[in-house]
């Protein structure tokens, strides 16, 4: 998986549109939450309206955020058009988490 196979991972490092207007040009609303567990570096769901909600761990360090942030886009991206839902507990080994966290390690040194 590449960022050229990735057309919102593209937007987000060319840089010419903001952050914010990438996001909201995918439907993706993203937020930093600081009364989460450290156990959880972030998720992401669907809600009924059709938005993407992208949730991060405040409480962690910035290169667990971006390394959380590329491993959501990924299942916002991939993952979760194709499924009616994820159910994300305890789904470390799952191939979709595994494929997430290699994409997340791989694209993590472009930042």
């Amino acid at each position: 998986m590449d960022i050229e196979d990735n057309r919102l991972l593209k937007s987000l490092m060319d840089k010419t549109i903001s952050f914010h207007d990438v996001m909201s040009a995918y439907n993706i609303r993203t937020f930093i939450a600081f009364n989460l567990s450290g156990k959880i570096l972030g998720f992401a769901y669907v809600s009924r309206r059709g938005y993407y909600h992208l949730i991060l761990n405040g409480n962690v360090n910035y290169e667990a955020q971006c390394k959380t942030f590329i491993h959501e886009i990924k299942h916002i991206t991939y993952d979760l058009p194709k499924a009616g839902y994820i159910i994300g507990l305890d789904m470390q080994h799952a191939e979709i988490e595994i494929a997430a966290d290699k994409m997340a390690e791989k694209l993590t040194k472009y930042l």
